[in-house]
C-alpha cells in the first residue's frame, strides 16, 4: 500500500473493526483466549512469507518490512489492513474462480488471528524478524532453457514539454536458431517506481528487418512507440484478428508477478525471431535511466506444446467532468485534441474505434462510468488465464462468459481497483468455449479520484478518454486462450 493512503485507509477500516476489535479484547480480559501470539514465533514467519518480498528495500511496496523495528512501526495499522482485507493484497473477490497458487497470495484464518491478536495486544518483539526467500528468476525445469534478455543498453525516459509519458520499444535478440516454445517469463523492471508496464512482443522473422529500420530511426537505443510497436499484429487481416492474437509473449504491470504457463501450452517464437520490450515510463514518478530485462524458459518445438494466444478485450473510456468540475478540457473535442498533441494523430482515433467495435458508432458518444464490450468466439477455445487493467480512474474490472444466460461463468472479478496490484491470474479450472459463446469485460471508473488526489491522479478537470498515458483511462480484458 503507498503510504500516502495508509493513514487514511486504516482510519476508515476501524470503524469497520469495532466488532472484532471489541471481541477480541473480551475474549483477552475473560482468559478465554490461548496464549498471546508471540512475534518470533507466530508473526515474523508471516510477515516474511506474505508480505516481506513486496515490503523490502528496493521493492515496489513503500515502506520496508524487513527487521523488527521496521514491522513494528508499521503495527498500529496492521490490524485495519488485515482485517479489511487489504494486505496482503489479493485483488479478485468472492465471485471470482479459484486460481492456481492462490492460497500463496492470502492469509489462512490462523495466519490472520495471529497477526491481529498480536499488533492489538501491544505488538511486543520477543525476537528477530524471519528473511524473506530471496527474489528469484523462473524455475527451469528438466528440459528447459533459460533466456536472459537485456535492454541493449540504458534508457532514460523523456516527453516532450507537458507530456508525462514515454513509450519505448527496444529490440532484444533472443539468438533463436530453432523454434521454440516460451513455456515462463518473468520481466524485472530495472526501475520499478518509474515503469507503469512491459510487454513482450514477439517479431517473425519475416519482420525483423522492419524493426531493425525502426530502431535505427530514433537516435539511442530502441524508438518511441505509442500505442504499439509499428509493427503489424495478428496475420494483418484486421482489427478483430490483431485483438484475438495479440502478438504478446509475456507482460509486467506494478504487483504482477511471473509464472510458468499452464502445462502442456507455450506461446510459439520460430527461428530467428526476436522480441520488442515495450516499456511504458510514467515520468510523474521521475526520469531515472533503466535498463529492464526479462528472463524466459524455453522448449524446442518438437515438443508439441499447445500455443498459448493472447485475446485483448478494449472497452471504450468516456468519462465526463464531475459536477461542478469545469475547465476547457471537459469539451470531449478539446480532450481529443488533447490525445492528438500528446500522443500523435493516430491516438485520438482510438476513442472512435473503439465506440465503433464494441457500440457499433461512434457518431453520439455517451459519458458513462461503466464501460463494456462483448466479443464472439468464432473457433473452440479454452480459457486458461484471466487479466484486467485499469489506470488511475478505475473503480472495478470484470470479465465473464455469457453474462446473462444460464451458462454464465466469471472468470475474473476484481470488485475494488487498484493500479498498483495487478496480476495475471491461471483459472484452477479451465474453461471451455465454443462458437457463439460471448466474452464481456466491464469497467467501472470514478472520476472522483481525481478529487482525492493521490498516487500521481491529476487532478486538472478533464473529459476522460481511453489513451496511452498514466493520466488517461484504459479498459482491457486480457485472456490467455488456446484454440481448437
Amino acid at each position: 500500500m503507498r503510504s500516502g493512503t495508509r493513514i487514511a485507509v486504516a482510519a476508515v477500516a476501524i470503524g469497520a473493526l469495532a466488532v472484532p476489535l471489541v471481541a477480541l479484547a473480551t475474549a483477552r480480559e475473560d482468559g478465554t483466549s490461548s496464549t498471546a501470539p508471540s512475534f518470533a514465533r507466530d508473526v515474523a514467519p508471516v510477515i516474511a512469507d506474505k508480505c516481506a518480498g513486496c515490503h523490502r528495500s528496493g521493492g515496489i511496496a513503500p515502506f520496508p518490512l524487513e527487521t523488527a523495528s521496521q514491522i513494528s512501526r508499521q503495527a498500529d495499522a496492521i490490524p485495519a489492513v488485515v482485517e479489511a482485507g487489504l494486505m496482503p493484497p489479493w485483488p479478485p473477490g468472492k465471485l471470482s474462480p479459484a486460481y492456481v497458487a492462490q492460497d500463496t497470495r492470502t492469509l489462512s484464518s490462523g495466519q490472520r488471528a495471529a497477526v491481529l491478536a498480536w499488533a492489538l495486544g501491544g505488538a511486543k518483539i520477543d525476537g528477530p524478524a524471519g528473511k524473506p526467500a530471496a527474489p528469484q528468476g523462473p524455475e527451469v525445469r528438466a528440459g528447459e532453457t533459460l533466456l536472459n534478455l537485456r535492454m541493449q543498453a540504458v534508457y532514460r525516459p523523456s516527453a516532450p514539454r507537458g507530456v508525462t509519458d514515454d513509450y519505448h520499444c527496444f529490440l532484444v535478440d533472443p539468438k533463436l536458431t530453432r523454434s521454440s516454445f516460451v513455456t515462463s517469463a518473468r520481466i524485472e523492471p530495472g526501475q520499478p517506481r518509474i515503469v507503469h508496464h512491459v510487454i513482450l512482443f514477439r517479431v517473425g522473422p519475416e519482420q525483423v528487418a522492419a524493426a531493425r529500420s525502426l530502431d535505427a530511426r530514433d537516435a539511442g537505443p530502441g524508438w518511441s512507440c505509442f500505442g504499439g510497436t509499428g509493427l503489424p499484429a495478428g496475420d494483418g487481416t484486421g482489427i478483430t484478428d490483431s485483438l484475438n492474437n495479440a502478438n504478446w509473449i509475456a507482460a509486467w504491470a506494478p504487483g504482477w508477478g511471473g509464472n510458468h504457463l499452464p502445462d502442456g501450452t507455450g506461446v510459439s517464437l520460430p527461428a530467428g525471431s526476436q522480441i520488442v520490450m515495450q516499456v511504458h515510463y510514467n515520468l510523474l514518478n521521475g526520469r531515472a535511466p533503466d535498463r529492464s530485462r526479462a528472463l524466459l524458459t524455453t522448449v524446442p518445438a518438437s515438443e508439441n506444446l499447445r500455443p498459448l494466444r493472447t485475446t485483448l478485450l478494449p472497452g471504450p473510456v468516456e468519462l465526463a467532468c464531475a459536477k461542478g468540475e469545469h475547465g476547457k478540457l471537459c469539451n470531449r473535442q478539446a480532450a481529443v485534441f488533447e490525445l492528438a498533441r500528446k500522443y500523435g494523430p493516430t491516438a485520438a482515433f482510438a476513442p472512435a474505434g473503439l465506440l465503433i467495435l464494441c457500440r457499433g458508432s461512434a457518431a453520439s458518444p455517451v459519458a458513462s462510468a461503466v464501460s463494456t464490450c462483448d466479443r464472439r468466439i468464432t473457433t473452440p477455445t479454452t480459457i486458461y488465464v484471466a487479466a484486467g487493467h485499469m489506470h488511475l480512474l478505475g473503480a472495478s474490472i470484470r470479465l465473464e462468459l455469457n453474462p446473462g444466460t444460464s451458462r454464465a461463468k466469471v472468470l475474473l472479478d476484481i470488485p475494488r481497483w487498484d493500479f498498483h496490484w495487478q496480476n495475471a491470474y491461471t483459472l484452477e479450472e479451465p474453461v471451455q468455449a465454443g462458437p457463439g459463446d460471448v466474452v464481456r469485460v466491464t469497467c467501472r471508473h470514478d472520476v472522483t479520484k481525481r478529487t482525492h488526489g493521490g498516487h500521481g491522479v491529476p487532478t486538472t478537470p478533464r473529459y476522460v478518454l481511453w489513451g496511452e498515458g498514466t493520466t488517461d483511462e484504459m479498459c482491457l480484458g486480457i485472456l490467455q486462450v488456446t484454440r481448437g
